[in-house]
């Protein structure tokens, strides 16, 4: 009786499997493409180039104030809270920009308005879906930048 072996199947069966798998990530890869991360709300290009620029502003706007993220929200709806506290002197002509997006895509990216109540800078109020969001803010006064990432996963 003849012994058959197996490994030719073996052999073929996985090139069959890594094509396939080379299909699957082709395909995942199309369905979620890479899209630019705004963590610095400009062009990956501009902070490239000045990256330590804004590193140093940041330093700088780190002397003058601390900031506390305080989210209120009540199922899916809610405002956002910051709470700057001045090191030095007073708060005085700062300017902000908040960006709600998520982390996977910039389709649902939202500008927030928002309000100064003292110390505090509180958001309108927003409806988000369920799932992963990040949340961006940048602060200038006069001379300096900072810019904040706050991530939130979102449920009922």
């Amino acid at each position: 009786m003849d012994k058959k072996t197996f490994w030719p199947y073996a052999i073929v069966l996985s090139f069959i499997a890594i094509i396939i798998a080379c299909a699957v990530t082709i395909i995942i890869a199309l369905k979620h493409p890479v899209e630019m991360d705004s963590s610095y709300m400009q062009s990956y290009q501009n902070v490239d180039e000045n990256i330590t620029f804004i590193k140093e502003s940041e330093k700088r706007f780190d002397e003058k104030f601390d900031l506390k993220f305080e989210p209120n929200f009540n199922a899916l709806n809610g405002k956002f809270k910051f709470h700057l506290t001045p090191k030095k002197g007073e708060i005085s002509a700062l300017k902000y920009e908040i960006l709600l997006t998520r982390p996977q895509t910039n389709k649902e990216n939202k500008i927030l308005r928002a309000s100064w109540q003292e110390n505090d800078l509180v958001s309108e109020g927003t409806s988000l879906q369920e799932g992963r969001w990040q949340l961006l803010l940048r602060l200038s006064d006069t001379n300096d930048t900072r810019y904040y990432k706050f991530d939130l996963n979102v449920t009922k």
